[in-house]
């Protein structure tokens, strides 16, 4: 149900040496940086970031440099991302043109924020970027290609922007990079670049959650049916779905549209939610997926325990629970963190919660669900105390929960 993705970042560090930023980097699934198009290495980098491990995950509350072409500059990609959380570095190659220059006004007033990499103190490559300085906030110097004499007598350049001296290997080039009033610092003396690896969801599981997520918000069937139609293959299976159960008689199936809406919300829940549970796992003869049982199991136990609580909404909290329940063992289907399938499922607050912290009520009854199951009785003993049951209260419910399948 899911692959691997691959980026690599590295620390850019303050002269207290505490992490300003990351700037992430391109990987391919070999562990490999070479690439043929710089485009796509970007679209790779925001994507992974942004999608998938998620910006936080990326580069925490830090910001997040990384490398653009003059083509990136140039599209609508950078209106779409957050301007106070990337910096933009224009590569040593970079062209200035009206539209370059145009473009880099354009979102400068927008309070994006730009680096030239690699920058150099050749007479031509300053003609070159010279009128686009004003839009620079950043300029990364690499020290290992760098002549400190050169340095000492041209570092006035750029006296108007930030100073980030890369590829500091010893001691003694930060030192030196230190005193000419540099304000930041990168490489292999404080961190390699580090590989992000991360199992993610593939889209056609993506879109499985899409219509989950729809058939639990919307009254509006007709995105559902939107979805199904992008996706050939869920909707075959429904098809076939249909054609087991007789939900629908077969003179009824004049289009595909129709049938999802006579079958309606609830039976595509249903379904959806057998999709999910029992499709990645192979049960030899065709037994029933242990983690479908288990979520069974689960589900009923929580139920159940929540009509013995006083003083508890019964309606909203069973179906709360039902949908805790449902989530909660997502992680070993998915092989992914919790945290990252909970943010591709529309959960409100209170559901996410429960699951990550189990906190309140919510949360209390699905850690009553886990003790019980990993036979932690004195657990669950301190955590009913907080709704005045006990383990002999709810001993009825254990044993009949057992018995779901």
């Amino acid at each position: 149900m899911n692959f691997k993705l691959k980026m690599a970042r590295q620390p850019i560090l303050d002269i207290n040496k505490d992490i300003y930023a990351y700037e992430l980097f391109y990987r391919d699934e070999d562990d490999s940086c070479i690439f043929d198009d710089a485009r796509y290495a970007t679209s790779s980098v925001l994507a992974n970031a942004l999608n998938q491990v998620g910006l936080f995950g990326s580069v925490g509350d830090s910001k997040a440099f990384i490398n653009i072409t003059a083509n990136v500059l140039l599209t609508d990609i950078i209106y779409s991302l957050p301007n106070d959380k990337f910096v933009f570095e224009l590569p040593a190659d970079f062209i200035v043109t009206n539209k370059e220059k145009d473009a880099l006004q354009e979102f400068t007033k927008k309070g994006y924020k730009f680096a030239l990499d690699n920058a150099i103190f050749s007479d031509e490559y300053y003609n070159r970027i010279k009128d686009i300085l004003k839009y620079i906030t950043y300029v990364k110097i690499d020290t290992s290609m760098t002549d400190i004499e050169l340095l000492e007598e041209k570092i006035h350049l750029y006296s108007d922007q930030k100073l980030i001296a890369q590829k500091v290997e010893i001691p003694e080039i930060y030192d030196a990079y230190l005193e000419f009033g540099f304000e930041y610092f990168q490489g292999y003396f404080f961190s390699k670049p580090r590989t992000i690896m991360q199992n993610r969801l593939e889209s056609k599981y993506i879109s499985v959650i899409n219509i989950f997520n729809m058939l639990q918000h919307s009254e509006n069937l007709d995105e559902v049916c939107d979805e199904f139609e992008k996706n050939s293959e869920l909707s075959l299976q429904l098809l076939q779905y249909i054609n087991s159960t007789k939900l629908v008689q077969s003179d009824e199936l004049n289009s595909l549209r129709e049938i999802i809406k006579k079958v309606g919300k609830d039976k595509l829940l249903q379904w959806i939610l057998l999709v999910i549970y029992s499709k990645p796992v192979q049960t030899p003869n065709n037994t029933k997926n242990p983690m479908s049982t288990l979520v069974n199991q689960r589900i009923y136990f929580m139920v159940g325990l929540i009509k013995k609580i006083k003083n508890l909404n019964l309606k909203m909290y069973e179906e709360k629970v039902r949908y805790i329940g449902l989530l909660s063992l997502l992680e070993s289907v998915f092989d992914v963190p919790k945290a990252y399938y909970l943010d591709k499922f529309d959960v409100d607050d209170e559901i996410r919660d429960a699951l990550l912290a189990q906190a309140g009520d919510l949360g209390r009854v699905y850690a009553i669900a886990l003790s019980l199951e990993k036979h932690e009785y004195s657990t669950a003993q301190v955590l009913l105390r907080h709704f005045h049951l006990n383990v002999d209260d709810i001993e009825d419910i254990v044993d009949l929960s057992a018995k779901i399948s």
